[in-house]
């Protein structure tokens, strides 16, 4: 534990929302009824947040076409999607926090990229994900849900909680204890605030329905957390200053990612039909040739689930991982 503590000492966004008695959280299905209160920071606090987090991403690496080849090649697309929609419509169910959810992908991502099974099944891919939701909501959420509430919709296995508990064991290991990753979501309430539209709800309502959109795309994962989010900023505001704003924050290198990223978001429009059809399906009908289990135990994780500790990744992971100086804490 004590390697958590010091792996997690970076600062959380100081724009994280605070909790309102039953509106801290919106839904998937009708996100327009929750706005989120953000607190007010000023510019040097908000500068040295942005710069913090652009340098902790570069720290966790998580994006590059190294991810999106590695799940196309393991023919892991669709269960990828899927498993991302399993989330969504869990965190609608049981109204948890976005961060949650994105957090969630964002460990279910790393987690498969490190393992190095030769062939993935379903009830793994189900157990990733729910072990990842689990992960996550207790570390952005106030209060977690029990195992049984998370599985009770969505899944065609009924995992046992010690199966569950020693994947989280094993998927933390995993991570390096390293769970307070950047995210797309995390990186667009420092921007929201930057630029000066908290006020504005509907604004902030369709950035959030873009990145949710975003969370689903695999090709997103191309490009680092902190451009994915000023692309879909810029794809949302109208406004050519605010777009403005958002591109001064960025390199010349940054700006043209930022630029190409609009461009692959724009060009998914074409397709939108057949990720809607897609969309519809759930979990069960994906895996509807799978015998449901009432309670799912599996004894030999360890086994399964192979971890890679080759050279090359651990020295890819070094070379990424810098000596930051914490961000001052925000007195709110």
């Amino acid at each position: 534990m004590d390697n958590l503590l010091c792996e997690e000492s970076w600062p959380a966004s100081p724009l994280t929302p605070e909790a309102l008695p039953n509106s801290s959280h919106s839904t998937h299905n009708d996100r327009n009824n929750v706005m989120p209160m953000y607190p007010e920071i000023d510019d040097a606090t908000m500068e040295e947040a942005i710069s913090v987090d652009l340098e902790k991403e570069l720290c966790f690496s998580n994006h590059g076409d190294k991810f999106t080849d590695f799940f196309v090649s393991k023919g892991l697309t669709e269960f990828r999607f899927q498993a991302v929609q399993w989330l969504l419509q869990t965190q609608s169910r049981l109204n948890l926090s976005f961060e949650t959810v994105f957090s969630a992908a964002n460990c279910f991502d790393r987690f498969v990229y490190l393992t190095s099974c030769d062939e993935w099944t379903n009830w793994m891919v189900e157990l990733v994900a729910l072990t990842s939701l689990s992960i996550a909501s207790k570390f952005n959420d106030v209060t977690s849900p029990y195992l049984q509430e998370l599985q009770m919709d969505g899944l065609n296995h009924m995992f046992h909680q010690n199966t569950v508990l020693k994947m989280e064991l094993i998927m933390l290991k995993a991570l390096d204890w390293r769970v307070n990753s950047v995210t797309i979501y995390s990186f667009s309430q420092t921007l929201v605030s930057k630029i000066g539209v908290i006020g504005d709800h509907m604004l902030i309502n369709r950035i959030t329905n873009h990145l949710l959109d975003d969370l689903c795309d695999l090709k997103m994962l191309q490009f680092p957390p902190s451009v994915v989010a000023a692309a879909a900023m810029c794809n949302v505001v109208e406004e050519n200053g605010l777009r403005g704003k958002i591109m001064d924050l960025f390199t010349l290198e940054q700006k043209n990612n930022i630029v190409k990223c609009v461009d692959m978001m724009k060009s998914r429009s074409i397709d939108r039909s057949r990720r809607k059809t897609f969309e519809v399906k759930s979990f069960l009908s994906l895996l509807q040739s799978v015998d449901v289990k009432d309670d799912y135990y599996v004894e030999d994780l360890s086994a399964i689930f192979k971890i890679l500790r080759s050279d090359n990744k651990k020295r890819e992971r070094e070379n990424n991982h810098f000596n930051f100086r914490p961000a001052k804490r925000v007195s709110i």
